[in-house]
């Protein structure tokens, strides 16, 4: 049965690691497996950009494998399980889209993205806040993580930056800003960078092998 399947997950990943459970599974910690989160991550990518639903199935599979172990190893260590997750991101799904489960009205995207400011305004005030770079993992690729920091950084912020950048007289800082703003113009107009950059890849790909663009 569908429903059962969670549990019957959790079960075998609780088995892997127990004491005469998997060797290697049993050794892994958080930061141990990184390396395979981020390939498994990449090789999604790669299944939803070539439009493969079997491959997507797959590796959709392999990281939920990844979110099950982490999940065990911090049960293991008193501090969340997965149910604690789950609950977690229901309950943040409920409390960004007050639109649909509150009283507030959304009429269209742009009135969504105001509300989902204002809320990720009031978590931050809960949080201590590192200003500018806060909430954002160094560890994005370079195109989101300036789209993140496009959305976040004010036009005093980006000027000083531009002129500290000038004044060095880099090559590499001025294809760097260069780059950036064709980040801000696609945030500007609702694009995202990384998938436009993907997908133009994916026309040189089908260029190279004689294929007729879909």
């Amino acid at each position: 049965m569908k429903e059962n399947s969670v549990n019957r997950l959790l079960e075998i990943v609780k088995r892997l690691r127990a004491p005469d459970g998997c060797p290697w599974d049993r050794e892994q910690t958080h930061k141990s497996v990184r390396g395979h989160l981020v390939e498994e991550c990449a090789e999604l990518l790669e299944a939803i950009d070539n439009g493969d639903d079997g491959g997507m199935r797959e590796e959709l599979g392999d990281v939920l494998m990844h979110i099950l172990l982490h999940c065990e190893i911090a049960d293991e260590q008193g501090k969340f399980d997965f149910y604690d997750v789950a609950e977690d991101l229901a309950n943040k799904l409920v409390r960004r889209h007050p639109h649909v489960f509150g009283g507030r009205r959304a009429e269209s995207e742009d009135d969504v993205l105001g509300i989902w400011r204002e809320v990720k305004a009031i978590e931050r005030k809960k949080r201590v806040v590192g200003g500018l770079f806060d909430g954002i993992p160094p560890q994005l690729s370079a195109l989101r993580y300036a789209l993140d920091i496009a959305k976040k950084a004010d036009s005093e912020t980006l000027e000083k930056a531009a002129k500290s950048a000038a004044a060095k007289n880099s090559r590499g800082l001025e294809i760097g800003k260069k780059l950036f703003d064709c980040v801000r113009e696609a945030a500007a107009e609702k694009i995202e960078p990384e998938g436009a950059l993907r997908d133009y890849i994916s026309e040189i790909g089908r260029a190279s092998r004689g294929e007729a663009s879909e």
